[in-house]
């Protein structure tokens, strides 16, 4: 008897093993939804297969934020560490270009706030360099108050790392993010990265100033079209506008005191509109004090009245009645 309920016990056990190792194997085949797809790349949601992962999702992160840290990602000579270059050696190139930051960013930010706890996000991007580029692809997840972003490691040797050192760390990739052999992932303190990006912060100022370094070069390198370099004249503009933090204090002055005249405006127009309600109020109570005296006016009038026609009436009831007067009589004459 007891090793019949052994027997049966053993066989409930497998049978539901071999239903976790079923469910966990189409969710490792199937385990990809789409965020956003075109020409220009992919972003998408990946199930991790793997029990002890668990990340800090869903992530509110400001696609500002994701922006910089996109912009911030520069890849350098793996074999010269970044403190041993020369003074006159080539300078670290951004991985990303502005068009490439600006498509990532927004899709990133809404993956991070759509992935579950056991989701990462990957994603693809063809970069504006060239035409017959590999694209660049990657990984990003939130686990507790960090950003790991590991990026597929490039042909040419190059590493990467993020232009605001204080701020991140670099660690070996666990293995579920496959990113092939020799990946990297650079672990971002997303909340520092967010401060720094605040206008008129040193620290947004070298890397933005970095990161349009690092855009220069690649530039020059890539020999862009008339139409890539009105773009990047324009994304340029943008960056020089977050480098001078005087001119965004003038503007944000100005838009501030246009902002408060403004209100200004609206809280003396409905002072008026106040006041005139008042004084309206006002007149419609002298109108009813006034129809109020009348109408008291008009009721002792009718009473009065009223009084004297019942007195009218008694006094000709009281009155003696007046002798009837006989009637004539015809008498024959002789």
């Amino acid at each position: 008897m007891y090793a019949w309920l052994s027997l049966r016990n053993a066989q409930y056990a497998g049978a539901f093993l071999a239903i976790s190792f079923l469910v966990a194997g189409c969710s490792t085949l199937s385990g990809e939804s789409k965020v956003a797809k075109t020409t220009k790349g992919s972003v998408y949601l990946k199930d991790i297969a793997d029990w002890s992962f668990e990340a800090s999702h869903p992530a509110a992160i400001d696609p500002m934020t994701i922006r910089m840290v996109v912009k911030g990602v520069v890849a350098e000579d793996a074999a010269k560490p970044l403190s041993n270059m020369p003074a006159s050696g080539s300078k670290p190139m951004r991985v990303f270009s502005d068009e490439d930051a600006e498509f990532l960013a927004p899709l990133l930010a809404q993956g991070l706030s759509e992935a579950k706890p056991e989701q990462i996000v990957g994603f693809k991007v063809f970069s504006s360099a060239g035409s017959g580029a590999e694209p660049t692809a990657g990984t990003l997840y939130v686990h507790k108050g960090s950003l790991y972003l590991t990026i597929a490691p490039a042909q040419s040797n190059k590493g990467q790392r993020f232009s605001f050192p204080s701020a991140t760390r670099i660690e070996k990739s666990p293995a579920f993010v496959a990113m092939g052999k020799g990946a990297m992932t650079i672990v971002i303190d997303y909340q520092a990265v967010a401060k720094a990006a605040a206008p008129g912060s040193v620290v947004a100022a070298d890397v933005l100033k970095d990161s349009a370094s690092s855009a220069t070069t690649s530039a020059a390198q890539a020999s862009p079209t008339p139409g890539a370099q009105i773009a990047e004249a324009s994304s340029s503009r943008k960056d020089e506008a977050l480098l001078d933090p005087q001119g965004v204090s003038a503007q944000a002055k100005t838009e501030s005191d246009a902002l408060q005249l403004s209100t200004d405006e609206l809280l003396n127009r409905k002072l008026d509109e106040l006041q005139a309600a008042r004084e309206a109020n006002k007149r419609k109570d002298s109108e009813i004090a006034t129809l109020k005296k009348e109408t008291t006016l008009v009721k002792k009038e009718l009473k009065q009245r009223t009084e004297e026609i019942k007195a009218l009436k008694a006094s000709k009831a009281s009155a003696p009645s007046a002798p009837k007067k006989k009637a004539a009589e015809a008498h024959r004459t002789r």
